[in-house]
């Protein structure tokens, strides 16, 4: 996308998309702070290289959104979501 952002030469942007976590970390949650701190870091780099072709880079490092997964009621212990029964309903 950004090569052909330079070579058109009229500017564009690309979007990133990262999480809070690479930010401030999470307990239990290394490798994805980890993953998300380097999607800033890439999108940082990505806005100065594009700069000089008037087109830039944005990151969104949104919290938590909130879904319908986050108030759906918790399965059994040990009911996986790919078995047949509740979770598949």
């Amino acid at each position: 996308v950004a090569r052909a952002l330079v070579a058109a030469g009229t500017g564009g942007s690309v979007v990133h998309v990262g999480s809070i976590v690479g930010k401030v970390g999470n307990l239990g949650q290394t490798n994805y702070a980890a993953s998300k701190a380097g999607v800033e870091g890439l999108t940082r780099s990505c806005a100065k290289e594009l700069a000089r072709s008037q087109g830039w880079c944005r990151w969104d490092g949104s919290g938590t959104l909130r879904t319908w997964r986050m108030s759906a009621p918790s399965w059994p212990r040990g009911t996986a979501a790919t078995s047949p029964g509740p979770a598949w309903r």
